[in-house]
């Protein structure tokens, strides 16, 4: 973990460099923030990311980087399901945005993921007791020791590894403006498209195994320092390719709710309401049927009109949801 994060934050670095004395700001548009619900089970499936209609220029190439740490706590059974998620995780997305035309940009992007026992389940078990919250039983686990296993009616379908830095799902997608898609006020809307390859490891649960189809309407409507984002979507899942276990999902729905609030015209501050609802709907385990729902809260920093950074905490609403995850980002515009 510590070698990784080391790394995303000399890169940063080193990009938040390159821009200095270049910086050109004209209230480049910083939301909504582009974090996702990092739950062990989502990671499976493909789902949207968060996004806003606007469009990068013709010609022009954006880099998106993307990092996320996170912890989860789960140890249910039920008369025909078990799972166990005692992990933190690391969480690296890569995305290359191409703008195609004016009216059209496609966009390939990769997860990578590693997964450990990490090291704040005694962190984690001091601020639940001080602030009164319910511990999940972790007390009955040992302390910092990895766990990630889900059976269903006694067959295996996922036996986590720790350790390692993982290919995850690839998602391929274009985004199609719809209305206003060039103005910096007022109403704006884009559809996206999505489609998930099965990139990752299905035995370790770093992926589904089978392709995935996603549709999202991208809203905002800006006046002035504040703008809205409001993103319904809908995914297409593919039953998960298994060795034993005989897996049957639900398609999903998912909205995104976000408000930004321009402080001043390189610096937001953004929250916004990730809402899905569960791909699993008869296990009897609650933190895999019920829909999730996780709030971001976080802020946005415009280097130049090229170059954007973020950062977010996120708390689960839910208990579908990691207890937390910290998020980092950074955007980076290229061509003319």
């Amino acid at each position: 973990m510590s070698k990784a994060v080391w790394s995303i934050t000399k890169f940063l670095c080193w990009v938040a460099v390159l821009a200095v004395g270049t910086a050109n700001v004209h209230g480049v548009e910083l939301g909504p923030l582009r974090v996702q619900n990092r739950y062990p089970l989502y990671i499976l499936f493909l789902t949207p990311a968060p996004d806003t209609p606007k469009l990068i220029e013709p010609g022009q190439w954006q880099i998106s980087l993307n990092a996320s740490y996170t912890s989860v706590y789960i140890n249910e059974q039920s008369s025909d399901w078990s799972v166990l998620m005692d992990m933190e995780m690391t969480i690296l997305d890569l995305g290359l945005t191409y703008g195609l035309t004016s009216h059209v940009n496609i966009n390939l992007a990769g997860t990578w993921i590693s997964m450990q026992a990490g090291f704040m389940d005694g962190p984690l078990g001091t601020y639940h007791e001080l602030c009164g919250l319910p511990d999940y039983d972790r007390p009955d686990r040992p302390t910092n020791e990895f766990g990630y296993h889900m059976t269903a009616n006694g067959e295996d379908w996922v036996d986590g590894e720790s350790g390692g830095l993982h290919l995850g799902e690839t998602v391929i997608s274009a985004k199609l403006a719809l209305i206003g898609y060039d103005s910096t006020q007022g109403f704006s809307s884009s559809l996206s498209a999505a489609l998930k390859a099965p990139t990752g490891e299905v035995e370790h649960g770093f992926g589904s195994g089978r392709h995935d189809r996603a549709l999202v309407l991208l809203n905002r409507y800006r006046l002035s320092p504040l703008s809205l984002y409001v993103n319904p979507g809908y995914v297409w899942l593919s039953d998960p390719e298994t060795a034993d276990a005989d897996i049957q999902v639900d398609d999903m729905l998912t909205l995104l709710f976000g408000v930004e609030w321009e402080v001043f015209q390189n610096l937001s501050g953004l929250a916004q309401l990730n809402f899905m609802t569960s791909p699993l709907s008869h296990t009897r385990i609650p933190q895999l049927d019920q829909n999730s729902l996780e709030l971001a809260l976080g802020i946005g920093y415009s280097a130049s009109d090229r170059l954007v950074f973020e950062f977010a905490f996120c708390e689960d609403l839910t208990r579908t949801a990691p207890d937390f995850t910290v998020h980092g980002g950074v955007r980076w515009a290229l061509g003319h």
